[in-house]
């Protein structure tokens, strides 16, 4: 090999040897996956009934926070007391879940519901929202019977519930900008018999990220 093509060897593997540099730092900086759990503390309002298909809707709010994990995986609940990190917390606007009909004093096993317009928002300014294209589908799991009935509180009915959806960054900006991914939530709703205009919920959500691959 003369001098010349050694040259051009040489500075064809260093071009080479830069973008995959290149490729590899965009890959860390974008930091795909990003894996997520935060326990979302929810409250929610009546906002109508359907005559026709007996579907209830309610309007609901949240905030999440991190929890605290257990060497043993075990989740803790942040308590009124737990530092914030920063104040870091995500919040969800926006959302209604809408109930198929059931009637509360002899429910179903398994009532559906969905829940659309869901906006998560970090304090960052990435906005996680809901894709119309992977609608969140849930369902109460009144065959499990209440989970942990308080006799201080014999009103209240507490089921458990489980569901998933598509997510897309629709803001631009953060650490999970333009990113799209999932929410599946493990937690309960609690049903207030003296007062069924309003419902509260928990729920451990995980939620992943990734960015999108051009079609």
């Amino acid at each position: 090999m003369n001098k010349s093509n050694w040259v051009k060897t040489i500075n064809g593997i260093a071009m080479c040897a830069a973008s995959v540099f290149a490729i590899s730092s965009a890959q860390a900086a974008t930091s795909d996956p990003v894996e997520m759990l935060y326990n979302f503390q929810a409250t929610g309002q009546f906002q109508g009934f359907d005559q026709a298909s007996g579907k209830t809707t309610y309007a609901i709010s949240a905030v999440g926070r991190a929890p605290r994990i257990k060497e043993n995986g075990l989740i803790r609940t942040r308590g009124k007391d737990d530092d914030d990190d920063d104040g870091y917390k995500v919040t969800l606007t926006d959302a209604a879940i809408t109930f198929d009909a059931f009637n509360p004093a002899n429910p179903a096993p398994v009532v559906n519901f969905i829940c659309t317009g869901c906006k998560l928002t970090y304090p960052d300014g990435s906005t996680l929202t809901s894709d119309p294209n992977v609608p969140l589908e849930g369902r109460a799991l009144f065959i499990y019977g209440p989970v942990a009935p308080n006799p201080a509180t014999p009103n209240i009915l507490t089921i458990r519930m489980a569901g998933c959806s598509g997510l897309r960054e629709t803001a631009g900006v953060g650490k999970l900008a333009n990113k799209v991914g999932s929410i599946c939530f493990n937690g309960v709703f609690n049903f207030d018999a003296t007062n069924p205009y309003s419902i509260t919920g928990e729920s451990n959500c995980t939620i992943v990220t990734h960015s999108p691959t051009a079609p």
